[in-house]
């Protein structure tokens, strides 16, 4: 448990120092739309007596944004992913579940620096297929179950996401989550951190030219051609001047 908190925190200032000053870095602009796809790993927070049963599953994302300022997007975000749920009850007594889960999440994120932002939401995650079970000490009579048996799980959810990468409508994204369980059981432990990396596109802007992806074009300088020039030189006088005349 102290060793993931200790992980997730080094990867927490890492994205801070690493994207904060990004030159090419995406700016917020009103009416732009993104999505991003990418693996997913998350780990229930758990460190009672059947932890070396805990693993770090995999999973798949897929996060679409849309900015409403420029400095704010309201995000949706569909997860899939194994998830385990642990039930500590009296006498040492627990229960371990794993089930397939799909998870949605509606977020509103605050951009802090053209490459680093935040953001906190509410989840729901539907468990899906069979519910596997790790470990019981419980019988069947004693109906002792985890919420990978219900119908759905609902809580908070706070991100942290950096810009890693920027090649104007591509881009690498790293995003670290916590997830915090509000509909838990009783002595449940079904809170998670978890961590992902997304391969961004620019799907569209408000405006023709988004400042993300406006290059900068400097107005040529004008010049004559010889023609032009050779013109102004046979040209003839205005009134009240003269023509210098041409040397024998």
């Amino acid at each position: 448990m102290v060793y993931l908190k200790r992980t997730l925190s080094i990867l927490s200032l890492s994205i801070f120092i690493l994207c904060a000053d990004f030159a090419e870095a995406y700016v917020p602009q009103r009416g732009n739309v993104m999505a991003y796809v990418g693996p997913y790993f998350s780990r229930t927070i758990y460190d009672g007596d059947y932890s070396d049963l805990n693993e770090t599953m995999p999973g798949l994302a897929l996060v679409a944004s849309g900015d409403v300022s420029d400095h704010g997007a309201l995000e949706m975000a569909a997860v899939y992913f194994n998830k385990y749920y642990f039930r500590d009850e009296a006498a040492g007594r627990s229960v371990i579940e794993k089930t397939q889960a799909m998870q949605v999440t509606i977020a509103y994120r605050r951009y802090w620096a053209p490459s680093f932002s935040t953001s906190l939401g509410v989840y729901t995650t539907y468990p899906m297929g069979g519910v596997k079970t790790v470990h019981t000490d419980f019988t069947p009579a004693e109906g002792i179950q985890t919420s990978a048996w219900s119908s759905s799980e609902s809580g908070a959810n706070l991100a942290l996401e950096g810009e890693i990468w920027n090649a104007g409508l591509w881009a690498v994204m790293a995003d670290a989550r916590y997830t915090y369980a509000v509909s838990k059981q009783p002595n449940e432990y079904s809170d998670q951190y978890a961590f992902m990396i997304g391969l961004r596109y620019f799907i569209q802007s408000r405006v023709e030219k988004p400042k993300a992806l406006a290059p900068i074009q400097e107005k040529p300088a004008e010049i004559k051609t010889a023609p032009e020039n050779k013109a102004d030189e046979t040209a003839p006088p205005e009134k009240g001047t003269t023509q210098p005349k041409k040397k024998r």
